[in-house]
């Protein structure tokens, strides 16, 4: 079972070495790394080709993360595909960990809670849980689900039905969408034991940071649009989590029914229920 990683990068120089190094160091053998480079402006791309050819490197033009999730997956060959940001690594093993996982022919994902202690380890044995979130997807509900980039793999097979995904210069189509959208078309593992390691710093765009209210709401009104439009078992979930984005930002009544017209104009929404949607879950944080 080959292994390919997808490294997304900009502008993460002081830490790319680590996190690629992190991946050479595995002790399974079978594996490929996938580093893009999303138009870095620092000495990122001075680092990736002094891997020469340990590593396979898309130098593009800036487009988002997305995007590069586009690019590397398109540049892959793995049977199965990690993610990981260019400021996280790997844990010793994890490789290995991932390919007996994927050793059941039923698990189309698998999905580990990363670690933010830099020493950790991921000794002794897996902990993994089974996850069918498919019905509850369908039925319009939101799946628990709280593992970042770094801690997502799929199957090829999987991955294949979800990319390439809508790109924008942001985040705000990348980890959510990749998860909801592998989470309705199969089942995968959580695994509770540490694999990967989340660093956290001050230029973190989203986890710890204060700019994290300030996304959020872009963040599930963009997601909920796109996968309501991809997948349509996802219109009611899709329309709630667009619904409630627009309902947790900072506009006010009527400018906020507009945005929500604006928003249904082009998707899969309808408009009325779309709206009525937005308008009763503003009603309900105000009364509350």
């Amino acid at each position: 079972m080959k292994i390919s990683v997808l490294i997304n990068n900009f502008n993460y120089a002081r830490f790319l070495p680590a996190c690629i190094d992190s991946v050479l160091a595995q002790d399974y053998s079978d594996f490929e790394i996938v580093v893009v480079d999303d138009g870095s402006t620092d000495n990122s791309r001075e680092i990736i080709a002094g891997y020469g050819e340990r590593i396979v490197s898309i130098l593009k033009a800036n487009g988002g993360q997305a995007s590069s999730f586009n690019a590397g997956f398109s540049a892959s060959s793995g049977d199965v595909l990690c993610m990981l940001d260019s400021d996280d690594t790997f844990l010793p093993g994890k490789l290995s960990a991932i390919a007996a996982l994927f050793q059941n022919p039923d698990v189309d994902w698998v999905f580990d809670k990363v670690t933010t202690q830099e020493n950790s380890t991921s000794e002794g044995s897996i902990t993994a849980t089974i996850v069918d979130k498919r019905e509850t997807l369908r039925g319009g509900r939101f799946p628990s689900l709280h593992v970042p980039t770094s801690g997502l793999t799929f199957h090829r097979r999987i991955l294949s039905d979800i990319l390439p995904m809508p790109t924008a210069k942001d985040v705000v189509l990348s980890d959510n969408y990749l998860k909801f959208a592998a989470a309705y078309l199969g089942k995968g593992l959580i695994v509770e034991t540490p694999l990967t390691f989340q660093r956290i710093h001050n230029e973190n765009r989203y986890t710890n940071s204060p700019k994290a209210a300030n996304l959020r709401a872009k963040i599930m009104v963009a997601t909920g649009v796109a996968l309501a439009d991809r997948y349509d078992g996802l219109k009611k979930m899709g329309q709630s989590l667009a619904a409630g984005g627009l309902a947790q930002s900072n506009l006010t009544f009527f400018p906020l029914l507009i945005e929500a017209r604006r928003c249904a104009k082009d998707s899969k929404f309808s408009v009325a229920p779309f709206t009525i949607q937005v308008a009763t879950k503003r009603l309900a944080g105000i009364i509350r």
